[in-house]
């Protein structure tokens, strides 16, 4: 395999879409080896086929431009409930060494999304450490954390106005989740609120910088920057007013 600049994983296909497509569209945009791990195929949705699911996220990945997807095959509704789901985790991030990692959020209403967390934490360090498991050790430079359900407060904000489009097209592709007429009976997400909700949180954050919209991640310490935030970017020509911001 091919190292990676980002890796997201993904308890069921379709999570990082929702969490955080448009930041993997911006960096595979920038020439950047994107990847998404799915740590299971989805096989216990309430709608939707294997074959479809599978033709589903084949779809978006091409629509997200990744130079790679993988399925790591952990059993969908029991992600994290055995120690070698952890191992198998360790082993794909000494395969595609990556420098950032995007993990779901630790609180989150699914078990598997917070299962999912705890196992990509772990195996982020314990993929460094030699005597365990198996191949050339590697830590990732950073994880970050993003939102799939349960909400938190940003420890930085991404700015997806460009490629919102692009994003949701990615997330269109399941249409067997997220479409009433799908197939199977109507879930939660099926119906045509949740994307609206998904749409209408990206605008609040987007409001917190001061864009149309934007993607939220969660970082437990400090973000390092090269300076002060606003002095890279122009300053508003005389007598524009800045953007709005919350904050």
């Amino acid at each position: 395999m091919m190292d990676l600049d980002v890796l997201a994983f993904s308890p069921h296909p379709d999570d990082a879409e929702l969490g955080c497509g448009g930041s993997l569209i911006l960096a595979a945009d920038s020439g950047l080896k994107v990847a998404i791990a799915d740590l299971s195929a989805g096989e216990m949705s309430s709608r939707g086929t294997p074959d479809q699911r599978q033709s589903e996220k084949e779809e978006a990945a091409d629509r997200l431009g990744l130079c790679t997807r993988t399925l790591v095959g952990l059993p969908d509704g029991e992600i994290g409930t055995d120690p070698a789901h952890r191992l198998a985790i360790i082993q794909l991030i000494r395969e595609t060494r990556p420098r950032i990692v995007l993990a779901p959020y630790g609180q989150d209403r699914h078990p598997d999304h917070v299962g999912a967390s705890k196992l990509v934490k772990d195996a982020c360090f314990l993929a460094g450490v030699s005597k365990l498991g198996t191949g050339r050790p590697h830590r990732p430079e950073w994880v970050y954390y993003y939102m799939i359900h349960h909400p938190f407060t940003p420890s930085l904000v991404v700015d997806v106005s460009s490629v919102w489009d692009r994003k949701m097209a990615a997330v269109a592709a399941y249409r067997s989740q997220f479409q009433p007429d799908g197939g199977g009976f109507q879930t939660a997400i099926s119906r045509p609120d949740f994307l609206r909700f998904i749409e209408a949180r990206a605008i609040v954050f987007g409001a917190m910088i001061g864009v149309a919209y934007g993607e939220a991640f969660y970082l437990p310490g400090p973000v390092p920057l090269g300076g002060l935030p606003g002095l890279t970017s122009p300053a508003p020509a005389r007598g524009e007013l800045p953007s709005y911001r919350t904050y």
